[in-house]
């Protein structure tokens, strides 16, 4: 890890002495790059327009046995309260178990996220647009429930 909290890399071909800088596609806090370190976890790199001096880390490889962050998102969903917070997204599995020290977490996609389960899916696009797809759409609320937007239609 570099001074400034950046992910260091080395990987074979690599044409400089000794790790490089990358930037990084992967929302990573400080400690949770330290934790990739110590357990020594793989990467997935890129290289832009190929050059092999400008890596770019697009993923960390999971722990043995962790659960995929699907299987995070759907265990945080089922507990009480869970499903309540649909703000929230798990920016790395490392992060989805210990999400009560956390006050935001985000997923996020260059261009389409891509939420399925069975026929249910949540898909949000670049352009702002959010779909809803299910057999049955349930939503709820204790208080006030609001529909705003520039036009509204139902059925």
């Amino acid at each position: 890890m570099s001074p400034d909290g950046l992910a260091l890399v080395d990987f074979e071909g690599n044409p400089s002495p000794g790790p490089v800088t990358a930037r990084s596609f992967v929302t990573l806090e400080p400690a949770q790059l330290r934790v990739a370190i110590e357990e020594r976890r793989d990467a997935a790199l890129l290289f832009e327009e190929g050059d092999p001096t400008r890596p770019l880390l697009v993923a960390l490889a999971q722990r043995a046995g962790a659960p995929s962050l699907l299987e995070q998102l759907l265990d945080d969903a089922s507990r009480p309260g869970g499903a309540e917070r649909p703000a929230d997204a798990l920016s790395t599995p490392s992060e989805a178990k210990d999400s009560n020290q956390e006050e935001r977490r985000v997923l996020g996609a260059q261009r389409e996220l891509v939420l399925q389960v069975g026929e249910a899916s949540i898909i949000l696009r670049r352009d702002g647009t959010i779909l809803l797809r299910g057999v049955r759409v349930e939503s709820r609320a204790s208080g006030l429930q609001l529909i705003r937007g520039g036009k509204i239609e139902l059925n």
